[in-house]
């Protein structure tokens, strides 16, 4: 049965931790939207489980934080990777780094699983008034120059509904419909082999206290199999590649996944109960384009990793962070529809960047700060100054904190009582417009003539030691930043009314970046 249509602003195909998000981001900017899943619920079987700092950074930013740190595993496991021969075997090492507070961001990574995840993003996306349908499939969808209209089918009822919203979306996985229905070829950087995840159930936690890590290499069954820690108390997951010519699938038995779980385990009285597997393709690809018109793809419909370094997910996550903003902008009418050809060309390039490293690089207990700290935008929306960039020695590990324009606003703490706020807590809802005591006055003169134009935006005062060293101004100097904590432009020192409105209209899409950094703003020099 077919009813009358359905109007919202957005459609977000996918109900996984990105579509999710992509939910919590549009919601948080009071865009409406809804959310189709094809399955009845949730994820029941352990997937991506590292949350990178910078995407606890933005859950931070969604007032999500707490909840997801309270459902992941301890930090004093969390950090560490286990090499032996089997999990409870007596001779082993531990490797990893020690429990501290960062100088380069105000929270740290968290392992949490993804069907742990999912719930809270969930609850969270209903709370702020997203509708969230599982049970719902997209049967079909045209996009036109006003709106694209979806055909949603009801899996349990097969009702049809028509639903006519601005944009489209997509976070519906590797093998996404949508991407296909929009013929996106994708582009394969490397194939590291079939694999097969099994998670068991077996009571380990007092055994392995000595040695609690959030992973598990070991040299047996096959030299190279790990164990992923759910719990690490009852729940595990064994990993291992395979070659389905020589093994095929129908060789995992039941029985067979117990005796690798038990073998993996080296204690045969440990009890060891099967509950599931799945069987899956170590690929790292990237869709050449991330959007077609008024339709997005995000996540793994975009881009996929290996699960080496965890990449994968978070990316998905920045994902939503960096497109959120930009169509709640142009619905909202304080930005131009350009705003939204920058998310392909900002976020493509990190998605290549994560799919390389994943194909080993970023293999634990290697840092990855600089890829998910150090993430350098270059766009039309982003007004260069024409500082370079820091010079490192391993792009992937090492992150030096910069605000040159595109790159994430560094972490300095604000205040010293508790709650401790650092300058990332600053950023979210609108752009935030940062300066110095002597750069107060001129610059809540210059926002408020850019309010008048409707985009939002506020002046901050930051009196923190260090600012002007770690931000690259002078005494009075400005930077702008984006709602996704990225620089969208900054100015050695006073910032005129003329310049940060002609800045924030690049920075929104009203007009294409200057040239070179004298045409907005001051001379650095």
């Amino acid at each position: 049965m077919e009813h009358a249509a359905i109007e919202v602003p957005v459609v977000v195909v996918g109900a996984g931790p990105v579509g999710l998000s992509m939910a919590v981001a549009l919601r948080d900017q009071g865009v409406e939207c809804q959310v189709l899943e094809r399955h009845d619920s949730t994820l029941d079987f352990p997937k991506g489980r590292r949350i990178t700092v910078r995407s606890v950074e933005i859950l931070r930013q969604w007032g999500l934080e707490p909840a997801v740190a309270e459902a992941s595993l301890r930090r004093d496991e969390s950090l560490f990777v286990f090499e032996g021969d089997t999990l409870l075997g007596p001779e082993f090492r531990r490797r990893g780094r020690p429990i501290e507070e960062t100088d380069t961001s105000p929270t740290n990574e968290l392992i949490c699983s993804q069907e742990v995840l999912e719930p809270i993003l969930v609850d969270q996306a209903r709370a702020r008034g997203a509708e969230v349908r599982f049970s719902h499939e997209v049967a079909g969808f045209a996009a036109d120059d006003g709106g694209v209209t979806v055909r949603v089918l009801n899996t349990h009822s097969g009702d049809e509904t028509v639903v006519r919203a601005a944009y489209l979306v997509a976070a519906d996985g590797s093998r996404s419909r949508t991407r296909a229905a929009l013929e996106i070829p994708q582009s394969v950087l490397g194939d590291l082999g079939a694999r097969i995840s099994v998670l068991v159930e077996a009571d380990l936690a007092s055994r392995v206290a000595d040695r609690a890590s959030a992973l598990y290499v070991l040299g047996q069954p096959p030299p190279g199999v790990t164990f992923a820690a759910v719990d690490n108390r009852t729940r595990w997951l064994l990993m291992t590649a395979y070659d389905p010519a020589v093994t095929p699938p129908a060789w995992f038995s039941d029985t067979r996944c117990v005796e690798l779980a038990e073998t993996g385990i080296g204690d045969p009285t440990v009890a060891v109960r099967f509950i599931g597997r799945r069987f899956w393709q170590a690929v790292a690809a990237v869709a050449d384009r991330f959007s077609v018109g008024r339709v997005f793809l995000a996540g793994d419909a975009a881009h996929v990793t290996t699960p080496v370094g965890g990449l994968g997910m978070n990316c998905g996550i920045g994902d939503a962070h960096n497109l959120g903003w930009k169509l709640a902008g142009v619905l909202q009418g304080w930005a131009h529809p350009r705003l939204l050809n920058s998310y392909e060309t900002e976020r493509r390039p990190v998605a290549l960047a994560c799919a390389e490293a994943s194909l080993g690089v970023a293999r634990p207990p290697k840092r990855i700060d600089g890829l998910v700290l150090g993430s350098d935008y270059t766009s039309p929306v982003i007004v260069d100054d024409a500082t370079p960039p820091p010079r490192v020695s391993d792009p992937v590990a090492d992150y030096v904190p910069t605000a040159r324009p595109g790159g994430r606003a560094p972490h300095l703490w604000i205040d010293d009582s508790p709650p401790r706020r650092s300058v990332i807590d600053l950023f979210g809802r609108e752009l935030v417009a940062l300066t110095d005591a002597n750069g107060a006055k001129p610059l809540d003169a210059a926002t408020q003539v850019v309010r008048a134009t409707g985009v939002p935006i506020r002046a901050q005062i930051v009196d923190a030691p260090g600012w002007r060293e770690c931000y690259g101004v002078h005494s009075g100097g400005v930077v702008v930043v984006r709602p996704d904590g990225h620089v969208a432009f900054r100015s050695a020192s006073t910032c005129t009314p003329e310049n940060l409105a002609s800045a924030v209209e690049v920075a929104t899409g009203h007009r294409p970046a200057p040239p070179h950094p004298n045409a907005v703003g001051p001379s650095r020099s």
